[in-house]
């Protein structure tokens, strides 16, 4: 089971809890009392759930309960009884998979970090919640059919760690976020995640860089899709949406779908997308040469953007530097009068944004020195600021490090 999957399970398990008024071991204890008592009061439930949630969400916390209580050894009750009651669930969801052009667009409109997670989501065919765990010991180069590209570990050390692969765009792309990530003053190494928060624009701190959350990357990509016009709502009841395609899982839907339209043998791609394939998943078991064979076969219908195989250092330069200039608040009109990036060195561009936040902190006068109230020192000094001196009127002067 995917660690995603076991934090949803343990979320619906105390949502149900905390509406009984119970404790686990309460419940449990209650239950194994009174099993009838039970199954009545979670059709109940479930029926009013059904009211106001699809009927996904309404089997979920069917299942998470089933799981917990046969966890806990709770055997005595009819679960067979309580699923004559759960809502109709279509095989196949209305939603679809997102086409090579709509994700074109969304790249397209993306800052380097969400374009990452776009084309790995679309080139692994992994939940997103595999990011939260990831890092970069997990991304390993490849090859395979005289193709360059790289092995993701999902979940590694963990019972369902398992193989899957993304394209070489995607890892052109990974390179420049992490180089971006060093140019910025992060010390990126082998067991760092992949994705991380932000780091503070104006004062960089190795301490303050963790991974980030998996509800961060769907909120903002749920943001980027509403700004360009990709949140399609093909069907609404009260307190529920179904949408075109789905905010995160279609990008993994396209994965399989692109998969199959080049012949890949469905239990390569069920391996790959850490699907569970049975009895079959004892005897059928793919080394990574087998895997990496197979994935090659769907490269090119997973790439994107159409581009040549490499990627000179001067361009791999020239977008670390655009996008550290669109962190630091500049637009593309901004960087667009800058002229060729390429031809500025590192020093012309960490003045420009030296200059750029100076602007934004109210130091226009060029010493980095900026006179504050007494009181708020201590949060200019969070910022990176220096304490220089107390002067009258209870305030007091603070400057850049020099």
């Amino acid at each position: 089971m995917a660690q995603q999957t076991k934090r949803n399970y343990e979320f619906r398990v105390m949502a149900y809890l905390r509406g009984v008024g119970k404790s686990p071991d309460e419940f449990v204890t209650n239950v194994e009392r009174h099993p009838k008592k039970f199954e009545e009061d979670f059709i109940k439930f479930l029926q009013e759930t059904s009211k106001k949630s699809a009927p996904s969400t309404t089997a979920f916390f069917r299942d998470s309960l089933k799981r917990f209580l046969e966890l806990n050894r709770v055997n005595n009750v009819d679960w067979n009884y309580i699923n004559q009651f759960l809502p109709k669930q279509k095989k196949s969801g209305q939603d679809r998979a997102p086409t090579t052009e709509e994700i074109q667009k969304i790249v397209e409109m993306a800052d380097l970090r969400m374009r990452c997670l776009v084309l790995f989501l679309c080139s692994s065919g992994a939940r997103i919640g595999t990011v939260e765990y990831l890092r970069w010991k997990d991304i390993e180069a490849i090859e395979a059919e005289n193709q360059k590209f790289a092995k993701v570990t999902g979940y590694r050390g963990e019972p369902e760690e398992y193989t899957t692969f993304i394209t070489p765009e995607c890892q052109r792309h990974l390179l420049q976020y992490k180089e971006l990530r060093e140019s910025l003053g992060e010390k990126v190494t082998p067991s760092s995640f992949v994705f991380v928060t932000e780091p503070n624009k104006r004062h960089f701190d190795q301490k303050k860089v963790k991974g980030v959350s998996v509800k961060t990357l769907k909120n903002q990509l749920g943001e980027l899709l509403k700004h360009i016009g990709m949140r399609s709502v093909i069907m609404e009841k009260e307190n529920y949406r179904s949408y075109e395609f789905k905010q995160a899982h279609g990008f993994r839907k396209f994965f399989k779908t692109r998969m199959e339209v080049v012949g890949v043998k469905t239990t390569y791609i069920e391996t790959m997308m850490e699907h569970s394939t049975g009895v079959q998943k004892s005897y059928f078991k793919p080394t990574t040469a087998e895997l990496a064979k197979e994935y090659a076969k769907a490269i090119d219908e997973l790439t994107i953007v159409k581009t040549k195989e490499t990627t000179s250092k001067e361009e791999i330069a020239t977008e670390v530097r655009r996008q550290g200039l669109v962190f630091a608040g500049f637009t593309n009109v901004e960087i667009d009068k800058l002229g060729d990036l390429s031809k500025l060195t590192t020093e012309e561009i960490q003045e420009v944004v030296k200059r750029r936040q100076m602007e934004t902190l109210g130091l226009g006068n060029g010493n980095g020195q900026k006179v504050v109230e007494m009181h708020v020192v201590k949060e200019w000094i969070e910022r990176g600021f220096e304490f220089v001196s107390q002067l009258p009127d209870d305030k007091a002067v603070v400057r850049l490090p020099r």
